[in-house]
């Protein structure tokens, strides 16, 4: 069950698209949601010692709360329409507490809705920031909207890139609302062969009987790579069988305190082209 949402907030198209999922989503579910933007202090102040021009720094400071209230005023004159409970709050932090401050609201929420990081936009390391913390921090899904936008025609299949590990299971739980709300789902199985252990004598039979359970029919798609590696092989599958949402797991590791994303997650948070539902 879905009962509360938390969807961060920009004044942007990506963002709107954002605010509509999650509102659609909420609206389904009759679950609460929450607009968050965040004013951003500058860590240069911190970094330096004070030592920079002060009033420089409380120019920006009233900049980004400006663009923060510009943000929320958008959600909440665009969620108006949806007849649905919401609310709207903006956190100041610096950026270097970005990552904390989102986790710990996404932590008190069932799922949180964000963009994915455009390489065009000068924000590109700050909305990664947001989703390690959101992802590797909370213990709940994230729903990552494209910043090429969603599609306009909603074919409602959704395909679950299923590899039989714990996060793969922990990305289908979590799913299991939207996945009802589907026409259809795939578990895609790339290369079975490879993880016998982790698939059992019937790769994907014993997850599509887990998902029947809750009313979905799931089909099962074992996929050779043929050479690709296994993001591209997603990818590609995504694009060939039409499907307008991804579900799975997501991998990182730690390097010198710092969360980092593993290739499979990378590539396809790079290149993903429809709604991508991880969770880790």
């Amino acid at each position: 069950m879905i009962k509360d949402i938390l969807v961060h907030l920009e004044a942007s198209d990506t963002s709107a698209q954002c605010v509509e999922a999650a509102a659609l989503l909420a609206k389904r579910k009759g679950a609460h949601l929450i607009g968050l933007a965040f004013a951003l202090e500058s860590s240069l102040l911190q970094y330096y010692g004070g030592k920079l021009d002060i009033d420089m720094g409380d120019r920006n400071f009233d900049a980004t709360r400006k663009a923060a209230q510009a943000a929320i005023d958008i959600f909440d004159q665009g969620t108006k329409t949806f007849d649905i409970s919401v609310e709207s709050r903006i956190v100041e932090c610096s950026t270097m507490e970005l990552a904390e401050k989102i986790a710990f609201e996404a932590r008190h929420v069932d799922m949180t809705f964000l963009e994915q990081p455009s390489p065009d936009r000068a924000n590109r390391g700050l909305m990664s920031s947001l989703l390690e913390g959101a992802l590797f921090n909370t213990g709940r899904p994230v729903y990552i909207v494209p910043y090429i936008g969603r599609r306009q025609t909603r074919v409602r299949k959704a395909v679950i890139a299923w590899d039989g590990s714990y996060k793969s299971a922990r990305a289908v739980n979590d799913a299991i609302p939207l996945l009802q709300d589907r026409g259809e789902t795939v578990v895609l199985i790339v290369d079975p062969d490879k993880r016998k252990t982790s698939h059992g004598d019937h790769p994907g039979a014993d997850i599509a009987a887990h998902l029947e359970r809750h009313g979905i029919k799931a089909s099962i798609v074992k996929q050779p790579s043929g050479g690709l590696d296994i993001s591209n092989t997603i990818l590609n599958f995504i694009s060939d069988s039409g499907a307008d949402l991804l579900v799975m797991g997501a991998y990182g590791h730690s390097r010198l305190r710092e969360r980092t994303f593993g290739g499979v997650t990378r590539t396809i948070l790079d290149q993903m082209t429809v709604p991508v539902l991880m969770s880790n």
